[in-house]
């Protein structure tokens, strides 16, 4: 599988509220037709709290506390975990934000593609964590392709 580094844009922020909006109808929308889950790792423990929906995309129980990073990095496709790993590293030694979509198992013998973008946040008195969503990245939809062109 093809491996592509892209430059992250640095985007304005869209402030929701210009328009009308609460943050609240933001998250709600983007919750409304998806697993959409949010999650933080708490670098001085390692502990890996995240909402339920990410334990969904990685087809793990639902639990209270922190969410069983054995269990998750063993539904990640081994061919994608390095580079998830340098990302995590990257991360918090450059305190910088990142963005990856890898495979997670899905059921016994299919993936599902998945995007996780992260970010370091600063938290004093700690070495700081890392914040951000995880969703599954391609919708399960039905789809056709055309072409004019002559086999």
């Amino acid at each position: 599988m093809p491996l592509r580094f892209d430059q992250l844009d640095h985007k304005e922020f869209q402030d929701c509220t210009s328009v009308g909006m609460t943050e609240h109808e933001v998250v709600e929308l983007a919750q409304a037709f998806r697993l959409y889950g949010f999650w933080r790792i708490d670098l001085d423990t390692g502990l890996y709290f995240a909402t339920p929906d990410v334990f969904r995309i990685f087809e793990m129980d639902v639990t209270d506390g922190p969410l069983n990073l054995v269990e998750a990095r063993a539904r990640i496709n081994p061919e994608d975990l390095p580079i998830l790993m340098e990302s995590f590293e990257r991360t918090c030694s450059l305190k910088q934000s990142y963005h990856n979509i890898f495979r997670v198992r899905r059921g016994e013998d299919g993936w599902k593609f998945v995007r996780t973008v992260g970010k370091f946040r600063a938290k004093a008195g700690t070495s700081g964590e890392i914040v951000g969503i995880t969703y599954e990245f391609f919708e399960r939809l039905r789809t056709a392709a055309f072409s004019d062109e002559d086999e």
